[in-house]
């Protein structure tokens, strides 16, 4: 059976999917006719890494049309040691799920004298799909997984138990985090200095280091991965070198490189120079697109009147930002910006801007981090009470794998410092609020000395307190708070605009 989108009414059955290549009709099968569930299939999965997230794909199985439920039996290691609860309470299976969704009106139809207006929408895209929790004990080894189908059809439930039906090899964790602090280290011909140690933030620690490049120049401990000068270097000024570090696991083979200013650079000298304290810009997305190619997704909860295509589209980056200097040159970027004014009026619109998850375990040490982005609203009119019809609301998350609902998300909007206009003046905490600050205020939160609107806010979020967290995601929130339709008078839903989002971390 493929896997595909269900619809139910209560009188026949539709099978529809965006990957079948036509529509499938079923009649109702006889009872007598029904097979158990057989031919489960799942791809194995050669390149897991150990303690680390997993996922499988979308299983394949025969059930006669019928959509199957699936339990994880048992799992058990390669020589035959079954798994007790401190690994399969990580273990998960995702099923079907049931929603109740409207007809349009033109397909109503009269059953038994009532007029259906509703059918059971049941998606399958991830029925079956095992997940492995993050920071699980699964080490390195073989692992596999019984697992039992069940399909039920009237009064008639069967079921099959397909043994070792998925098999996991769990390979070390690679390095993907070595961290020299401070990133920039001076080295004086003759004297005998070193580099400092790295950190190996991630990864099994099981590994040798070499050299990728200047092995004229310099020397790397193989054990400690400490970097010296060559016995003999010798220059005339300073000369500044940034190494490539190659770190080979010693269970696998398996290299990982890293070079690069945001990672080492060495300046070696006759005398000691004093080097500056460097900054990291680690994530800074270009925005330019809807992709998380370009750093953002976007999910719309209520569209509104907003036509899909004005939806977060792009325009030019802020001009306040191009004043910061110490800001890295991004080719491509652009801001986005949503609107909910159409035809001069407006009606409810949330939409969710959610930046691409960052994994702040790898600053942890030696470093301050923060996530800085510029924003700005236009034309808010306020309701005829005073307050404000919409807002830009800031969420974080520490949880979030892809599903918007599912993820636990808190507003940061009174943790956020803020400048108006400038990148230099004091920041004051907390966004302002949207608007003019004119007319009455009956939620006591308007101030005229932080009035942005129309105006560039440079706004930054102290990532400090969430460094141990390897899923950051910070999300954008265009949110309205009136029903119906405002226009003129009654209110106007205005712009907002979003710009050049950053995670930098500066050495302490």
């Amino acid at each position: 059976m493929k896997n595909c989108f269900l619809l139910i009414s209560i009188s026949f059955l539709f099978l529809f999917t965006e990957s079948c290549n036509e529509d499938t009709f079923i009649d109702d099968p006889t009872l007598e006719s029904l097979g158990a569930p057989k031919n489960l299939s799942y791809t194995e999965i050669l390149n897991a890494r150990e303690f680390s997230l997993l996922k499988t794909d979308v299983p394949t199985i025969d059930t006669d049309g019928l959509t199957p439920t699936f339990e994880i039996v048992s799992g058990r290691t390669e020589d035959g040691t079954i798994l007790d609860d401190t690994f399969m309470s990580q273990v998960s299976i995702a099923g079907a799920v049931e929603t109740i969704e409207n007809l349009s009106p033109e397909n109503y139809y009269e059953l038994n004298g009532q007029t259906v207006t509703t059918y059971v929408a049941v998606n399958s895209k991830n029925n079956g799909v095992v997940t492995i929790a993050d920071e699980n004990n699964f080490g390195i080894g073989n692992y596999y997984f019984t697992i039992r189908a069940t399909t039920t059809a009237g009064n008639k439930t069967l079921s099959t138990t397909f043994e070792d039906a998925l098999h996991i090899s769990v390979g070390p964790e690679l390095v993907t985090n070595l961290l020299y602090s401070p990133l920039a280290q001076n080295l004086v011909v003759g004297a005998g200095s070193t580099t400092t140690q790295p950190f190996l933030i991630t990864g099994n620690p099981d590994v040798m280091f070499e050299l990728g490049s200047d092995d004229d120049k310099l020397n790397i401990d193989s054990q400690t991965g400490i970097i010296s000068l060559e016995a003999g270097y010798a220059t005339v000024e300073n000369d500044t070198i940034y190494p490539k570090v190659i770190v080979t696991s010693n269970i696998s083979g398996e290299k990982t490189e890293f070079q690069g200013e945001s990672f080492l650079f060495l300046v070696a000298s006759n005398t000691p120079v004093t080097l500056p304290k460097q900054t990291n810009y680690f994530f800074y997305p270009t925005l330019e697109a809807n992709n998380k190619l370009f750093g953002y997704s976007v999910e719309v909860i209520t569209p509104g009147s907003v036509a899909p295509a004005n939806i977060w589209k792009q325009t030019g980056p802020s001009p306040l930002a191009g004043l910061d200097t110490s800001l890295p040159v991004i080719d491509g970027k652009q801001a986005i910006f949503t609107n909910a004014v159409v035809g001069g009026a407006s009606t409810p619109h949330e939409s969710d801007v959610i930046i691409n998850t960052q994994d702040l375990s790898q600053y942890r040490l030696g470093f301050n981090l923060s996530a800085v982005f510029y924003t700005q609203n236009r034309f808010v009119e306020y309701l005829s009470d005073g307050r404000t019809p919409t807002d830009l609301e800031i969420y974080i998350s520490t949880d979030y794998t892809g599903d918007n609902a599912a993820a636990t998300w808190t507003k940061v909007n009174d943790q956020v410092a803020c400048q108006i206009n400038s990148n230099t003046a004091t920041p004051f905490i907390g966004t302002p609020y949207p608007g003019d600050q004119n007319k009455a205020d009956p939620d006591g939160l308007k101030d005229p000395t932080r009035n942005a609107d129309g105006r560039w806010v440079r706004c930054e979020l102290d990532l400090n307190p969430y460094k141990d967290e390897k899923r950051f995601t910070l999300k954008f929130k265009y949110a309205s708070y009136f029903t119906g339709e405002i226009r003129g008078a009654t209110g106007r839903a205005g712009r907002y605009l979003i710009s050049d989002v950053h995670f930098k971390a500066t050495e302490q």
